[in-house]
């Protein structure tokens, strides 16, 4: 492969027996601080008020250049119209709902908490007003959203539905702003809290019978999803939330059963047929990352799935910004492209610290092999998504100097 940078003599590996190559165009730190500092003004600039949008659909190519060059221009113009007022980064993807198919508030909610937990965690957050205004509104968004929208109310799951994706994210966001002190009037504050709560036991309702969580069905465990919520209700319960030990350790033990002697990952269910890496890799480093966390993962595991990802890079490149989900050899959809990276580069920090450096770099170099001339990311067909892109790979690259993240005893 035109992208290998090390040599291994086996999947599982102790660092000794890793050697890299020089890396081909590593940025430096320095280049890494500007990069986040650009992708910090692109996210605040992009805020946006949602209007309700016709679903794409299937496109020729023509067509879809065509469509992406005047969704640019009008989310350009809502962007311009709303500066100052707009409160959210809806992501955006092929699945729509309602008699106008509008984008589904899981999405919605879960998206602009993506961003904003970037805002909130990148270097220049308490001294930055626009920012911190920005990221203000988005806490507004997501509370009302919360309180007043019935497809995100808690309830036992039916069917297909993002509620959980939203409520996994809007809980990471919430409890960094808490964390970070984003949140600076009592009221809110008060409220957020209040919210997380909430949030958390919605979790415990919506759990699938497999244990774990899952958008798509309520019968089997998506280790996509999963591990992500883990890692966010590990959190809560170090920040003082009550948080079900029987919920968590029922996801655990159904991540466990889903994991291959490869460390790879069905996309739903504990079936014990290996899942090649490639259709795999960027969904093992969060499953495992959420195992390593709870005890329940070595070092080597987990430096099989960051090592999976790099290996299987160009595999997901192939599916990065194309139209579908789920296709192609491996069926992977776009949108693990960049979820992909921040997830691998969150495990790599509870490697030890003499392997990290390289790990971070190769990283980065990939990363720096798809921004975009304007300083942004994109892995969707959407132009909107670049919101949700560019916050992903920035988590990446900010995965370093982020506080560690919670275990779970």
């Amino acid at each position: 492969m035109r992208h290998t940078v090390f040599i291994a003599a086996a999947f599982a590996l102790s660092p000794a027996a890793l050697v890299f190559a020089a890396p081909q165009s590593a940025p430096t730190a320095g280049e890494i601080r500007a990069a986040i500092q650009v992708g910090v003004q692109l996210l605040v600039d992009d805020q946006e008020v949602y209007l309700d949008d016709p679903p794409v659909g299937s496109l020729s190519q023509s067509a879809l250049i065509t469509y992406q060059a005047e969704e640019t221009l009008r989310l350009e113009r809502i962007r311009e119209w709303c500066r100052g007022f707009g409160n959210e980064w809806p992501y955006e993807g092929v699945y729509r709902v309602g008699s106008n198919g509008h984008i589904p508030s899981g999405y919605r909610v879960g998206g602009t908490s993506i961003v904003c937990s970037l805002l909130v965690q990148a270097p220049g957050f308490a001294n930055d007003v626009d920012r911190r205004d920005a990221v203000t509104r988005s806490v507004d968004f997501v509370l009302d959203t919360l309180a007043s929208d019935p497809t995100m109310s808690a309830g036992p799951k039916s069917g297909y539905d993002v509620r959980g994706w939203g409520h996994t994210y809007a809980l990471q966001f919430l409890l960094e702003a808490l964390d970070q002190s984003a949140i600076v009037d009592p009221l809110r504050e008060t409220q957020v809290r209040t919210a997380v709560q909430l949030l958390v036991d919605a979790l415990d309702l919506n759990e699938t019978t497999q244990g774990g969580w899952n958008y798509a069905n309520d019968h089997s465990i998506s280790p996509f999803m999963t591990g992500p919520t883990l890692i966010a209700l590990y959190q809560a319960r170090d920040m003082g939330f009550v948080v079900d030990p029987a919920m968590v350790d029922r996801a655990l033990t159904s991540l466990e059963a889903a994991r291959s002697s490869a460390v790879t990952y069905p996309y739903s269910g504990t079936s014990s047929a290996t899942t090649p890496m490639p259709g795999s890799s960027a969904r093992s480093s969060a499953a495992e990352l959420a195992l390593h966390l709870a005890g329940r993962s070595t070092d080597d595991q987990l430096r099989v799935a960051i090592e999976g990802f790099i290996r299987s890079w160009e595999f997901l490149l192939e599916r990065k910004s194309q139209q579908g989900t789920h296709v192609g050899t491996y069926g992977i959809a776009p949108y693990y492209f960049f979820f992909g990276h921040t997830y691998a580069a969150l495990a790599v920090e509870r490697l030890p610290a003499a392997e990290r450096p390289i790990w971070r770099s190769e990283i980065a170099r990939l990363l720096w092999e798809t921004r975009e001339l304007d300083g942004g990311w994109n892995d969707r067909i959407f132009p909107r998504t670049k919101s949700y892109s560019t916050a992903m790979s920035l988590l990446a690259l900010n995965a370093p100097a982020r506080p560690a993240l919670s275990e779970w005893q």
